[in-house]
């Protein structure tokens, strides 16, 4: 983020930002879960351009991430490998 603040390279923040859906979807707690949530992402925002982009319009590749970390959130927060807490009162 710093070296997009100073001039470096707008890719640089679009890379950082998409570490926050790769980490959501893997689980914040597993290091293995990253690496697939990166794998995840990666190939599904390139299938879904392929086939998917031409009828929305293009630039699936841009929200792809995010709108699949949304789905994560809402059905299993804790990601594909995190650890489910359970707190009893």
């Amino acid at each position: 983020m710093w070296g997009a603040k100073s001039d470096v390279s707008f890719a640089l923040q679009i890379v950082a930002l998409k570490a926050l859906p790769v980490l959501i979807l893997g689980g914040f707690t597993s290091v293995p879960g990253a690496i697939i949530g990166g794998l995840v992402i990666g190939f599904g925002e390139k299938l879904f351009e392929v086939y998917w982009g031409g009828l929305l319009g293009g630039g699936v590749e841009g929200w792809f991430a995010y709108v699949l970390a949304l789905i994560f959130l809402l059905f299993r927060p804790q990601g594909l490998f995190g650890e489910k807490i359970i707190e009893r009162v």
